[in-house]
């Protein structure tokens, strides 16, 4: 099976294949065309289920992150942009807790949504210190969107006055289409549901130890099985009122058997035993009820038994029929015939033009001899030709629902009858029949008089069966009183064997495609599910908890996705429980980038905010690995406060951007391009060797320390590359680097063996001259006393021996 394949074209071949009867097919396929189309199957005509109707909706452009701008909110104070290149990539953004960072997260899913999933479950005090403490009242968050094809940025700004709540913000929406106050016209709203790219550090969690019902919707709506889970919820609708009937036949009959049995009357009885039966016999329980009640055949009371038992349509229904004729009536006025008439002519004119064209080629007008009839104008031809046809075809359908409609009135109207009778009720029933019969000329009046004038008719019927009841239970015996129910019942149960075949064919659909869709979910979710394990398997590295397939399941309030998680190749049902907090890190992860980089998405940048806690080191080397992956053909952006994340970009020498965010005094922050730890110590290095303001005894000490610790970095930087690339463990890198003295670093930086400490020495005399040497001795005696070297020349030598090793 092809997972790509339409859905409805799926249906059709499965229905073909497994010999689904034509009565049931009909029902599946209404169901997937929409209330109209199950209402028709219902009633045995053929559905109007267009094959293509599912086909895939025309591709959004794709979306990347250009920049955010923001001031006076959270951490931020004055007015503070964060640039990112709009193109896959991955930028981390690092600086340490209340630096600010996370704000610029937080704002781009404000920016795009109204709201943020951090605060969600939060109390009201802690939603209301949104606001920057030192800029409380300039508050702003502007985003910048790349689109794919379009040269002018979309720009989304929100603003809020100085004491307007966080819903309270006005929005401006600019771009290549226009500005607008809200952002309906980009079209996100779904998007945004289903493919969600934003997730912090409590989205994690949530994603598995919470419920899933969400969590199910989303990846089946990503699946693109919305269609049939609407069709199932359709079908269990139409069955409820069969069921309901048929229920409550066989409520009543049990409560007639108790009744009949309480009457000493032969005819009582016999209709007991009728109905004990498993199939009530209707036409024995006829005949008992059609026994007179006395020898001399009393017509006064024939005729009031007559009138016990009027049935007439329930009012109710009646109503839904007057405000359905209402409502086509209102959709039918929107097509003037003379507008009807002018796009059919339009449409024919367009279709002999496009002949013409099509026979001719490219030319000029064959009419006006003034314009051009060409590949644009074919184009354009092609897309009014087809809103002219819609045009008329929608405006037909309009006009024979409104015929159908008035046709079913009209006969409803006239199959009521009022049998014989005397007195001031039936009066009255006849002059509201009479009155409800006076149906005027037009549909539209015809839905206002029925919703006025039937429910006078179904008043004065029940005020009729009440009087008749009263009469036979005066003049008759208790089995009269409980015949009139009788007759009721059977001329229900007639309706039953009808019922019956219809709840038959509604439970064999609904059951064909709860198995059907369970197929072709699976089908679909299996690519899914793929990219999940193949995201947890860079990312659980040590751990002995493995990841199997992905499922959906459940129905109903009961919607879940289910893990198949195992511990040492078992799974007890408990596996998630015994998860660490970083494999429960790293599960979550799992889950949620394939869904926010599902192909269809319009958003082509994920958004993640703090990924690292509770993971231990051999995790984060993964993670690093998952987000280059990732940022082959997305823009990754990620805020961390944890060092290890860019330490391990670095180490594992992946492209990336690394920016820094830094908080100073009344939130006044800065970004800035973050340096590599050894470009960062031999920066401050030479920042101290250069100052004059603090004392040379002081000064030394300070350089030669800095320029080990570089040395050390760049030392480390070979050791994971090449420790790594030949398979080994990260807990054994670690212990081996753990409180390794600098010769033995050096050592296994150039001999990849700490064993010939003494050896580092001659080997950078060799490579780098006696002052390579002298550098490596000042480095390692420097830190511990007065040394009278030249330290700027220190500095440029350590720079020299770590661009040669790294």
């Amino acid at each position: 099976m092809n997972s790509d394949e339409p859905l409805v074209e799926l249906l059709f071949d499965r229905l073909a294949a497994d010999g689904v009867p034509d009565d049931v097919a009909e029902l599946v396929l209404g169901a997937v065309g929409g209330d109209d189309d199950l209402r028709a199957a219902l009633a045995g005509t053929p559905t109007r289920l267009d094959p293509a109707a599912d086909a895939s909706a025309p591709g959004r452009a794709h979306l990347y992150l250009d920049s955010v701008t923001i001031a006076g909110f959270r951490g931020v104070g004055p007015r503070q942009t964060l640039r990112v290149p709009p193109g896959p990539g991955l930028t981390l953004v690092v600086g340490r807790n209340g630096s600010g960072k996370s704000s610029f997260a937080e704002a781009i899913e404000l920016a795009l949504t109204g709201d943020s999933a951090r605060w969600a479950d939060r109390n009201s005090v802690w939603r209301s210190g949104w606001r920057n403490l030192h800029q409380p009242h300039d508050c702003t968050i502007e985003l910048g969107l790349r689109a794919d094809g379009d040269a002018v940025p979309t720009r989304i700004r929100r603003a809020w006055t100085p004491d307007g709540d966080l819903p309270s913000a006005s929005v401006t929406v600019t771009g290549a289409a226009g500005a607008f106050d809200s952002l309906d016209p980009l079209g996100l709203a779904r998007p945004l549901r289903l493919y969600r790219p934003f997730l912090t550090a409590g989205d994690l969690g949530r994603l598995v130890t919470s419920t899933s019902t969400a969590l199910h919707d989303s990846i089946n709506g990503i699946l693109g099985l919305e269609l049939l889970t609407e069709a199932g919820q359709r079908l269990a609708a139409a069955a409820k009122p069969a069921d309901a009937a048929l229920k409550d036949l066989r409520e009543r009959r049990t409560v007639l058997r108790a009744a009949l049995a309480d009457i000493d009357d032969e005819r009582a009885r016999r209709a007991a035993a009728v109905l004990a039966a498993t199939t009530p016999d209707l036409g024995l329980l006829d005949a008992v009820l059609a026994e007179p009640v006395d020898a001399d055949g009393d017509e006064l009371l024939a005729a009031y038994r007559r009138l016990a038992a009027l049935t007439l349509p329930e009012p109710a229904s009646v109503a839904r029929l007057a405000e359905e004729l209402a409502a086509a009536v209102v959709e039918s006025r929107q097509y003037e015939e003379s507008q009807v008439r002018s796009s059919v002519r339009a449409a024919e004119l367009l279709r002999l033009a496009m002949d013409y064209h099509v026979d001719s080629g490219d030319g000029p007008c064959p009419v006006c001899r003034t314009g051009t009839l060409d590949g644009a104008w074919r184009q354009q031809a092609d897309l009014a030709f087809r809103e002219l046809r819609e045009l008329s075809l929608s405006a037909n359908r309009a006009t024979s629902q409104v015929n159908e409609l008035t046709r079913r009135a009209r006969q409803l109207i006239g199959e009521i009858d009022v049998p014989d009778g005397e007195g001031t009720s039936v009066a009255l029933l006849r002059d509201a029949v009479a009155e409800l019969r006076a149906v005027p000329r037009t549909p539209g009046e015809l839905a206002e008089h029925l919703a006025a004038r039937y429910p006078l008719v179904a008043q004065a019927a029940e005020l009729v069966r009440e009087e008749a009841v009263v009469y036979l239970r005066e003049r008759d015996t208790a089995w009269q009183a409980v015949a009139a129910e009788l007759r009721v019942w059977v001329a229900a149960a007639r309706r039953a064997p009808a019922l019956k075949v219809e709840q038959a064919q509604l439970k064999a659909a609904r059951e064909w495609l709860k198995q059907a869709a369970g197929e072709i979910r699976n089908a679909r979710l299996a690519p899914f599910a793929a990219h999940s394990q193949r995201i947890w398997t860079q990312l659980r590295q040590e751990s002995n908890v493995e990841l199997g397939g992905m499922t959906l399941q459940g129905a109903g309030t009961r919607r879940t996705v289910v893990f198949n998680v195992s511990v040492d190749g078992a799974d007890n049902g408990t596996a998630l429980g015994v998860m660490s907090q970083g494999e429960l890190q790293a599960l979550g992860l799992a889950t949620f980038l394939p869904r926010s980089c599902a192909a269809e998405s319009p958003f082509r940048f994920v958004v993640i905010d703090d990924p690292v806690q509770s993971m231990d080191p051999s995790k984060v080397d993964g993670l690093a690995r998952v987000l280059a992956e990732l940022a082959a053909d997305r823009q990754v952006l990620v805020f961390t406060h944890d060092s290890r994340l860019p330490d391990a970009v670095r180490r594992l020498e992946i492209d990336a951007r690394i920016l820094e965010v830094v908080r100073a005094e009344r939130s006044v922050v800065t970004i800035r391009e973050a340096a590599d730890p050894v470009g960062r110590y031999l920066g401050d290095a030479d920042a101290v060797a250069l100052s004059r303001d603090v004392p040379d005894d002081v000064r030394a000490p300070v350089v030669a320390e800095l320029c080990r610790s570089a040395l050390e970095a760049a030392c480390h930087r070979v050791v994971w590359r090449v420790r790594t690339a030949q398979g080994e463990r990260v807990p054994d890198i670690e212990s081996l680097l753990d409180g390794a003295r600098l010769p033995a670093t050096f050592a296994l930086a150039l001999f990849d063996d700490a064993g010939r400490a003494d050896e580092v020495l001659s080997s950078l005399n060799s490579r780098f001259g006696r002052a390579g040497g002298d550098a490596y001795q000042a480095c390692r005696k420097g830190v511990h006393g007065h040394w009278q070297g030249d330290l700027p020349r220190l500095v440029r030598q350590v720079r020299r021996i770590t661009e040669a090793l790294v």
